[in-house]
């Protein structure tokens, strides 16, 4: 890996790490509330299911989880604009992933508003989906062997 593509990331919440440009990500239309912040990196906790999005240029991250893991029957139609936006070709570039939220010391994640990244040009969007069965806060239980 060449030097150039690392870039060095000094979280106040997980200290000073690399990342290279594989792991970096673009929001053209930011996150829902942090719209000016358009450059994350996603990095993989430990082996586990869990990653963490930070923001670049702000001390500002995000806990996500592999929406497959997240809730049964977890699906949704994705608006032509979110395919234009992130100029996607095919269903198979797509990953979907919920925000995990700790409320209580009870994990919940978001089902509302999915991260989708276009796994082959780095380009990603929070994406609002129109459908009341799908909380903003939805219990995370995890099956077992999971």
């Amino acid at each position: 890996m060449n030097k150039q593509s690392v870039r060095v990331v000094e979280s106040e919440a997980y200290g000073k790490f690399e990342v290279d440009e594989e792991q970096i990500y673009h929001f053209p239309k930011g996150i829902i509330g942090f719209d000016d912040l358009h450059e994350y990196a996603m990095i993989q906790v430990e082996e586990g299911p869990f990653h963490v999005l930070h923001a670049l240029d702000a001390q500002l991250s995000f806990i996500l989880l592999p929406a497959s893991l997240a809730a049964d029957n977890y699906g949704f139609h994705i608006g032509q604009n979110v395919i234009d936006l992130l100029e996607i070709a095919k269903p198979d570039q797509v990953m979907t992933f919920v925000i995990v939220n700790v409320v209580d010391n009870q994990l919940y994640v978001n089902l509302k508003a999915p991260i989708i990244i276009n796994t082959i040009n780095h380009k990603a969007a929070q994406h609002i989906i129109d459908d009341a069965s799908y909380p903003l806060r939805h219990p995370l239980s995890f099956k077992e062997g999971s």
